[in-house]
């Protein structure tokens, strides 16, 4: 009895510190976990605080200021919750293992959509309410039963206008000439983007990439393995580009316009053949804040407002096709969606990478080694 009664005591102060904010929203919960109980059996009245705000699970940086004006604030004022960051990241694996442990501590994943086909089957995510969240507001089958794209980005690359002067390349195929287009080139080292270049410079249609023969997207990049440096992150693959290590990159499209920059424009971003990746928020399964809630933040998020300000922010840009007309002109060159770029993208299959991520991810990887 007196043990129960001294748990009962230290949930009830944990949850007047999480109230507070002298705990954090995922200790508080791991508290409640470690008790055996739900976090609402602990709090009475106004202490519901772990329904009282939505806590999005990204990969920190930038990114936190940029959804927390962009998207936080409206949605605050809307319904009086705050918006709070976990930037650990939400790996798929660290997401299953959170909803399997019972112990859920995020609202919204900010991941990809091809995160929504892997998880969701297996019971890991809650489906998207499509009466609250509207299909209209973002691409054709980019609104699937478990997530929703928010953004997009893209893989594109830049190259070095000292090296090819009047002749310069604007295509995969010619990033992957390194007899006509001499020189290091540097790729993302985890699949994504890179099969896709693969098969384009290799004759494939944009619109015809899926499902990736991955033998043939394989043979080309083991073609050019001699020539070939591999990037982990962003700014690895901004680094090896303004520090002069390769003539021709693959980034994130979202960096061109800073290399841009940083080179004094000696490096130029092509945008042709760029490819689209849908970015998506996803629901963990049992989310503290409730369905209703976070149902309400993503069609938040669906406005044109908050997209346009995470593209003047971050760089990423808009799924709603209300907002591509919108976009302003000194971003339409960066941007996948503008009116210059949206005919000339391929689109990512998200369907395609749930389903054969993992495999492909291991196959590219043992290539390229």
């Amino acid at each position: 009895m007196q043990d129960k009664q001294f748990m009962r005591e230290t949930l009830f102060e944990g949850a007047e510190a999480f109230k507070a904010g002298r705990m954090n929203r995922r200790s508080f919960l791991t508290l409640c976990a470690m008790a055996g109980v739900a976090s609402s059996a602990v709090m009475v009245g106004d202490a519901e605080a772990a329904a009282n705000e939505i806590v999005m699970w990204n990969w920190g940086g930038q990114s936190e200021e940029c959804h927390g004006n962009a998207i936080g604030k409206p949605f605050e004022e809307a319904t009086g919750m705050p918006l709070r960051f976990d930037t650990s990241g939400p790996l798929q694996g660290k997401i299953r293992e959170m909803v399997d442990s019972g112990n859920v501590t995020a609202d919204v994943c900010d991941g990809d959509l091809f995160d929504a086909i892997a998880l969701g089957p297996s019971g890991h995510l809650e489906a998207i309410d499509y009466d609250v969240v509207d299909k209209a507001k973002t691409l054709p089958n980019y609104a699937v039963e478990h997530g929703v794209s928010i953004i997009l980005y893209g893989y594109a690359f830049v190259y070095d206008t000292e090296a090819y002067g009047d002749t310069p390349p604007n295509s995969w195929a010619d990033f992957f000439d390194t007899a006509k287009f001499p020189g290091k080139r540097s790729l993302y080292k985890w699949a994504n983007g890179s099969l896709e270049a693969a098969l384009m410079a290799d004759g494939v249609s944009k619109d015809e990439l899926y499902p990736l023969d991955m033998d043939r997207a394989l043979a080309k990049l083991v073609a050019m393995k001699d020539d070939s440096l591999y990037w982990g992150s962003g700014s690895e693959a901004h680094s090896m580009v303004v520090n002069g290590e390769v003539s021709m990159g693959m980034v994130w499209q979202n960096r061109g316009r800073n290399i841009e920059i940083d080179t004094d424009d000696r490096y130029k971003l092509v945008m042709n053949e760029a490819l689209a990746m849908p970015g998506a928020y996803i629901v963990p399964k049992g989310n503290p804040a409730g369905r209703e809630a976070i149902m309400k933040f993503i069609a938040t998020a669906q406005d044109p407002a908050a997209q346009l300000q995470l593209l003047e922010c971050l760089g990423m840009t808009p799924s709603n096709p209300e907002a591509f007309a919108m976009i302003p002109e000194d971003q339409q060159p960066y941007a996948i969606t503008s009116a210059m770029n949206i005919d000339n993208v391929a689109f990512n299959d998200p369907v395609w990478w749930g389903e054969n991520g993992g495999d492909a991810v291991n196959a590219f990887l043992e290539a390229i080694s």
